[in-house]
This record gives C-alpha cells, structure tokens and sequence, in this order.
C-alpha cells in the first residue's frame, strides 16, 4: 500500500534531513512553519517561518551539534497529521546520545507547516546540547 501523500512528503523531508540535503529539507519546510521543539535546553522552545527553523539548524551546527537519523522507524499519515516514528542521535564533542521520537506535523500540499516532537530520553538530550 501506498504511502498517503502527505505522509509520503514528510517521508521525502526525513530523509532528506538524514542524508544532509539541506536544500531539499528546506524545501519542504513552509514559509509559515511554527516548529515546537522539546527539551530544557538551549535549542528548545518554539520556533517561527522557515528561517527561524532552518536558522535552528544553523545555530546547532556553529554550537557543534550534530544531529542524525539512526533509522526511521515508520511514517503513517492523512489528510490532516503524519505521525513519524524515528531514532535519532545527538552529539556535542564526545558526548552522544539516542533517542526514540515521535514527530507529529500538519503536512498541507507537499510541505510541512506544524511539528511537535517528543524524545523518550529527553534528559539525556537536554544533557548532551547543554
């Protein structure tokens, strides 16, 4: 069975991020996004528009942060949510850690306006960006 389009679209956007293709990633990221990211850290709170996700990324990148998809569990969608379901690494110098997480967006025409994240080891991240 085929992938609900939206769901597909937030697919092609994960993998994108997985494999660094930043333009691409970018381009699925709608203007308007409000990102909402967990965690008592530095890089968590609720971020505005395209450039203030993508400007996200950016900070975390010239912290020395580096952030990858361990595998991508599942992705299932409608016409309104797409759940994914991933593990993802965090890592700072020698410092790491895992997590499992739940990515809950709005997905409208191909690109994502809405995502909420949820990390099973939230502690441990929040440890590991500082």
């Amino acid at each position: 069975m085929a992938d609900h389009p939206n769901a597909a679209a937030a697919r092609a956007a994960i993998e994108a991020f997985a494999k660094g293709d930043v333009e691409k990633m970018a381009a699925s990221i709608a203007d308007d996004a409000v990102w909402h990211v967990p965690g008592s850290n530095r890089f968590a709170g609720d971020f505005q528009g395209k450039a203030g996700v993508l400007g996200r990324f950016q900070q975390m990148g010239a912290a020395g942060l580096s952030t990858s998809i361990e595998d991508i569990h599942d992705v299932v969608g409608g016409d309104e949510h797409v759940v994914s379901l991933v593990k993802l690494k965090i890592s700072s110098g020698d410092a790491s850690a895992s997590a499992n997480a739940v990515w809950i967006m709005h997905v409208k025409d191909g690109v994502l306006h809405d995502f909420w994240g949820v990390n099973d080891n939230q502690a441990e991240i929040d440890r590991v960006i500082g």
